[in-house]
C-alpha cells in the first residue's frame, strides 16, 4: 500500500474529535479543583469577620474581584494555547487590565496614605500566611488543569503552564481575599501578586515536564 493510501485511509477511519471536548472536560477539573479549594478553605480559614461591610467598600471588592478577573481571562488563554496555531482571542489583551489597575490601586494608595504608615500597611501582619495559602488553594485548580492539558498539543507547554497557574492562583486568590483582613492595595497589591506569580512559575515548570509532546 502507498503512504499515500495509508494515510487517507486512516483519515477516513479515525472518528471525529469534538471540538469542545478540552473546553468542557477542563470545566469539569477545574470545577473538582475549586471544589477541593472551598473545602480546605472552609476547614482552614473561613470567612473573615463582617465580610458584607468590607465589601462594601471599593479599594476591598477589588482584591477579590481583580484576582478572579485574571483567573477568567488566564482560563480562556489557556485552552487556546493548548491547541497548535490557535489564535489567542480578545483575551490575551484584555488580560493586562488586571496589573495596570493593581498598579493604579498602589499607586493610589502610595499617595493617599500618611508616609508614616505607609511600611506598616505594605509588611501587614499576614505575609507568612498570605503566600502559602494562595500556594495551597491554587494546587487542587492547577492539578486538575494541567491533567486534562495533557490532552491538548500545546506548541510552547511551559508557556501554557505557566497560564494554568495563572488560571488556577486567580480563582484562589480571590477565595483567599475572603479570609483576609489586610484591605491596602500596599499590602495585596505586592503580596497577592507575588504568590500569583510563584503559582504561575510553578506552573511553567510543571508544564515544561509535563505538557510536552
Amino acid at each position: 500500500m502507498k503512504t499515500e493510501d495509508l494515510i487517507t485511509s486512516l483519515a477516513a477511519d479515525a472518528a471525529p474529535v469534538s471540538g469542545t471536548s478540552l473546553e468542557r472536560h477542563a470545566a469539569l477539573a477545574v470545577a473538582a479543583g475549586f471544589a477541593v479549594t472551598l473545602a480546605l478553605f472552609a476547614a482552614f480559614y473561613g470567612p473573615r469577620p463582617e465580610l458584607s461591610a468590607a465589601m462594601s467598600k471599593p479599594v476591598t471588592l477589588a482584591k477579590t474581584l481583580l484576582p478572579l478577573l485574571l483567573g477568567g481571562l488566564a482560563w480562556s488563554i489557556v485552552l487556546r494555547t493548548a491547541r497548535p496555531a490557535a489564535p489567542v482571542g480578545a483575551a490575551a489583551r484584555l488580560v493586562w487590565i488586571v496589573p495596570a489597575a493593581m498598579a493604579g490601586l498602589l499607586l493610589w494608595a502610595l499617595l493617599t496614605t500618611a508616609a508614616g504608615q505607609r511600611l506598616q500597611l505594605f509588611i501587614g501582619h499576614s505575609i507568612n500566611v498570605c503566600l502559602p495559602s494562595i500556594m495551597l488553594l491554587s494546587l487542587p485548580i492547577l492539578g486538575g488543569l494541567l491533567a486534562v492539558l495533557r490532552q491538548g498539543a500545546p506548541v510552547h507547554p511551559a508557556r501554557c503552564g505557566a497560564l494554568a497557574g495563572l488560571a488556577s492562583a486567580g480563582l484562589a486568590t480571590a477565595v483567599y481575599s475572603l479570609f483576609c483582613t489586610e484591605d491596602s492595595p500596599l499590602f495585596y497589591g505586592v503580596w497577592y501578586n507575588l504568590g500569583i506569580l510563584l503559582v504561575a512559575g510553578l506552573g511553567a515548570l510543571l508544564g515544561r515536564r509535563f505538557l510536552r509532546w
